[in-house]
């Protein structure tokens, strides 16, 4: 009997340490869903500031899924659904209340597509299968973070940028441009890289909370790379088909 009773309390604490991700998750939710609420109540500021919160629990979620060994597809599903709210509805509706709304149906229009486009972007990515070094699409994490760290820049808050920076964020998460992983696959997390992804929150909060200014050229720095990589391969690809082809037997003999 005691051993049957060390085995289920082995068996309770291992599964109560596997659902802190989801718990992680849902916590991810909740944060999308308040800074809905205070925007209604406009409380813009706070808003903006759980969407970065919601941000750091969902890159701690997933790195804790890995570590625990803990990933599944309700998991999956869940951080899907909590995604959507918390970095494509929520950062559309405040983005909306501080600046679109001025715009009106043309405002209005590009509010509604930006969640769009992040419900399929989540949808591409969960019929992907496991996920490389590479995200087809921009993350819609960084484009929802990215949308709202607008918001501590009043110059591109009270005209047109926010509309085409907007635009640029909902095509880039429906595109298939190339993103570098920040998650990888499960055997490449190791714990040098687990301690690294924890320094680079830790950075993330610091900006946070002293140099908020910043975190916009931070995720746009990110955002920029994909288009970057892109180009940088096509170069590459370039180069290589101009050497091949120049190598060809009759170019050598001036035929």
């Amino acid at each position: 009997m005691f051993v049957e009773a060390k085995v289920s309390l082995e068996k309770l604490i291992s599964t109560s340490f596997k659902n802190i991700p989801n718990l992680l998750t849902l916590g991810n939710l909740m944060l999308g869903m308040l800074s809905i609420i205070y925007t209604m109540d406009g409380r813009t500021q706070t808003a903006l500031s759980l969407i970065f919160i919601a941000m750091l629990l969902d890159g701690l979620d997933g790195k804790l899924a890995l570590r625990l060994n803990a990933g599944s597809e309700l998991g999956k599903q869940l951080d899907s659904l909590a995604d959507l709210v918390s970095f494509g509805v929520a950062p559309a509706v405040l983005l909306y209340s501080l600046s679109l709304q001025q715009f009106a149906l043309t405002g209005l229009f590009v509010t509604l597509l930006f969640p769009l486009a992040g419900a399929y972007r989540l949808a591409r990515f969960n019929l992907g299968g496991k996920g490389g070094a590479f995200f087809l699409g921009l993350p819609i994490t960084i484009a929802g973070g990215a949308l709202v760290s607008m918001g501590y820049h009043s110059e591109i808050m009270s005209g047109w940028p926010a509309i085409s920076l907007t635009l640029l964020l909902t095509v880039l998460m429906i595109s298939r441009i190339p993103y570098p992983s920040l998650k990888g696959r499960q055997q490449e997390i190791s714990f040098p890289a687990f301690i690294l992804f924890y320094g680079a929150i830790i950075v993330f909060i610091l900006f946070l909370f002293v140099w908020r200014e910043a975190i916009f050229y931070l995720l746009f720095a990110y955002v920029a790379a994909g288009p970057l990589f892109s180009i940088y391969k096509l170069i590459g690809r370039f180069l290589r088909k101009q050497r091949c082809f120049a190598e060809l037997p009759w170019i050598n003999r001036g035929l």
